[in-house]
């Protein structure tokens, strides 16, 4: 099954770092993309349809995506593992939970993986972290707002900042399984399928109050449930 995960921090000029003031959003410098825009690129990219709106739901932050998951799977309607396509400015994999990356595959440390969730808690730093260490993500595709990871902010806990494991585990780690992950250029990458479920993370701390306006031009794609 594959699954679209959506934040509304990517649809901006520029990435956004959260304000670290819950009543402070980000200021006008922040410009959102204009409707016909985002209609394109979830048309055109992700292969979206007025016509038959994908059952999703919008949430807060991205740390609620983990109980939508959990009740989908719970009923059944969900299958695990399932594929996700994480469309978002910033990669939300904090390797504080025993994440690192080696040969295209994504593994977890599990001697670290309880001390480090549970240290932090479940948010939206680490959320796909929690995902990938209960067994959730068959495949992970990021799709950052700018091509190169060069451009992108440098947050203490992104998975990138594990994309070379130390030395000691190249050898030892390259032939175990994990789980299959790469990043695409937005404006080169199309959806393989249709999806079987979307959620939309509003957001607040890391989107302008311009933003809110593009929440109801993406959920006129999506069946609430």
């Amino acid at each position: 099954m594959r699954f679209l995960d959506l934040d509304l921090d990517f649809f901006l000029n520029h990435n956004t770092y959260d304000t670290g003031v819950d009543s402070v959003r980000p200021g006008a410098e922040f410009k959102p993309w204009s409707a016909p825009k985002v209609q394109r690129f979830l048309e055109k990219r992700c292969r979206l349809s007025l016509d038959i709106p994908v059952p999703g739901r919008t949430v807060a932050s991205h740390d609620a995506v983990i109980e939508f998951w959990r009740a989908l799977i719970g009923t059944g309607k969900l299958n695990i593992p399932f594929e996700v396509i994480h469309i978002d400015a910033h990669p939300d994999m904090s390797v504080r939970g025993g994440l690192y990356l080696v040969s295209g595959m994504l593994q977890i440390d599990a001697g670290n993986v309880p001390s480090g969730l549970e240290q932090e808690g479940v948010h939206a730093g680490n959320y796909l972290t929690y995902a990938i260490a209960c067994g959730w993500v068959a495949s992970l595709v990021w799709l950052p707002l700018h091509e190169t990871l060069k451009d992108l902010p440098r947050c203490h806990g992104d998975a990138r900042d594990g994309l070379t494991p130390p030395e000691s585990r190249q050898g030892a780690e390259a032939g175990k399984s994990g789980v299959p992950f790469r990043i695409s250029s937005w404006y080169r990458w199309g959806a393989e399928g249709p999806f079987d479920y979307m959620v939309l993370s509003r957001s607040p701390h890391f989107t302008p109050p311009e933003s809110d306006t593009l929440v109801p031009v993406i959920e006129r794609y999506m069946r609430q449930i």
